[in-house]
């Protein structure tokens, strides 16, 4: 069998893997350096699926209307926004770019649904001034007493304890907990502090409070980034998040376009079965190839891979011989999670907003209801506009509420949907359209002892001189900005 040769592989044609190829393409463009007859400066891109863009992925329905399966919105902030941005200026999406700013009311009212109903979040001064139920004193008490809190002595905490010990219990409950379960689909008694929010779990070690730290803690520079114009366009209108036309599957469709016109090989419907570490001819200078073989029984080997694949499928690629990797990276595991896209015509909402979050204390099966019609009308259907929502399911609760993911009837979880939004916003109206779609392993929880896991995933691979990089939102990050950021730290570091 002919083997197929290369000099970079990505494995996964989701926006990690994609944002990989970009920045190993672009460095080459830069250097000039163009591909030979011996597979030098080849990129090749191998997607599992038919599609590219992993948790990136939205469909339209016959009158218009978009609706997403997974994430929905992209946040501008901070450096991994930015980077972010200049990706999207840099293939040629400016124009798609739908954002919403600050003021947006799908930004100023965030909700959470308690026994007693829903109740707004803090979100200006003078909210955070006043006592808000369902808290039973005003957050400004207990931001004051936060720099004398007791500092935890441990290399990690829980999120549930980290904001117990700094904030108050009720704090941890009503918007530590939800948040957890919007962002990570998971428990915040389980998540670990340093991992999900390094940076306010960095402000307490350094400065001995996070409010300290807030203030005095610079955030690390990088003169090339945020450079764009869209990006400073964002910094300027005070954008809160942004989306695209047609979906934010438009993003990962159009980078994989600039890859072909770029002279990257992205090939989908080939999913990897193995990954071997071949020895150089000269075993002394400890150089290794990778072999990568798929399915398809197609064999390709490079000088280096990335695997962009979630930590638990490259865990079963790797070779016997480096099973101490594959038991760490088997370590990490992810959460199912059901999405219940939902449309209404002719519906007025309770509340304008964002959308609300349930803490698990509430008896519920649900993990909250995003408004979508709220925050990006420009994606409804063109001719009389319905009501989209989409409600999220199950999580580190899924087989507790559900059973098994893999055998549960989506008529059962609409249902649920359904009753939820009936019980908690008083909508019996039954909506137009529906969709049910079932998410395995799909959002990686980083829990106790991820950080220490993730360093001793790095440091085995570099011991062993694998030709091999690990990114993507097992690791340090579950957002699409991480999951890109990431990808542009690996291929710098290489």
């Amino acid at each position: 069998m002919a083997i197929r040769q290369a000099e970079t592989l990505v494995l996964g044609g989701g926006i990690s893997g994609l944002a990989a190829a970009f920045y190993l393409r672009a460095s080459q463009i830069r250097e000039n350096r163009l591909e030979n007859h011996t597979g030098q400066g080849k990129i090749v891109v191998l997607e599992g699926s038919p599609r590219v863009g992993g948790w990136l992925d939205s469909f339209q329905t016959p009158e218009g209307a978009v609706h997403e399966r997974g994430t929905r919105s992209i946040r501008p902030v901070g450096v991994v926004g930015k980077n972010t941005l200049d990706l999207v200026s840099a293939i040629g999406l400016d124009d798609a770019v739908i954002p919403v700013t600050r003021s947006h009311p799908a930004t100023q009212n965030r909700f959470i649904y308690t026994q007693d109903g829903l109740h707004r979040l803090p979100s200006s001064l003078s909210s955070i001034l006043r006592r808000q139920a369902p808290f039973s004193q005003s957050l400004l008490s207990r931001l004051i007493k936060e720099p004398f809190a007791v500092k935890c002595k441990e290399d990690d905490e829980s999120i549930h304890d980290f904001f117990s010990r700094r904030l108050g219990k009720e704090i941890a409950e009503y918007l530590a907990n939800p948040f957890c379960r919007g962002i990570f689909a998971g428990d915040s008694k389980q998540l670990s502090m340093r991992a999900c929010f390094p940076a306010i779990f960095d402000a307490e070690r350094k400065y001995g409070s996070i409010i300290i730290g807030g203030f005095r803690s610079k955030p690390e520079k990088f003169p090339d980034i945020g450079t764009s114009s869209i990006a400073q366009r964002a910094k300027e209108q005070k954008w809160a998040s942004w989306t695209m036309t047609d979906g934010l599957q438009t993003f990962p469709n159009k980078l994989s376009d600039w890859l072909v016109e770029n002279g990257v090989e992205v090939r989908g419907s080939n999913p990897c079965s193995r990954i071997e570490f071949v020895q150089e001819s000269d075993p002394d200078d400890g150089q290794k190839r990778v072999r990568v073989v798929t399915e398809n029984q197609d064999v390709w080997e490079a000088d280096h891979v990335v695997c962009s694949t979630p930590a638990q499928v490259t865990q079963g690629l790797l070779p016997p011989k480096h099973q101490t990797l594959s038991n760490l990276l088997h370590q990490i595991t992810s959460s199912n999670v059901a999405v219940v896209n939902l449309e209404y015509d002719n519906l007025q909402l309770p509340v304008t907003g964002f959308g609300y979050l349930v803490p698990s204390s509430v008896q519920s099966k649900i993990l909250g209801v995003v408004f979508d019609s709220c925050a990006f009308p420009e994606l409804d259907r063109r001719k009389n506009p319905t009501t989209r929502m989409t409600c999220m399911m199950g999580g580190a609760w899924f087989h507790d509420l559900f059973g098994d993911p893999h055998s549960v009837d989506p008529s059962d979880l609409l249902s649920c949907a359904l009753t939820s939004i009936k019980d908690q916003l008083g909508i019996s109206q039954k909506p137009t359209f529906t969709k049910v779609n079932i998410h395995h392993d799909c959002i990686p929880q980083y829990k106790l002892g991820h950080t220490g896991l993730v360093d001793d995933i790095h440091l085995y691979i570099k011991d062993h001189h694998l030709p091999m990089s690990i990114v993507g939102s097992s690791y340090k990050g579950v957002s699409v900005n991480d999951c890109i950021f990431q990808a542009r730290q690996a291929v710098t570091s290489l």
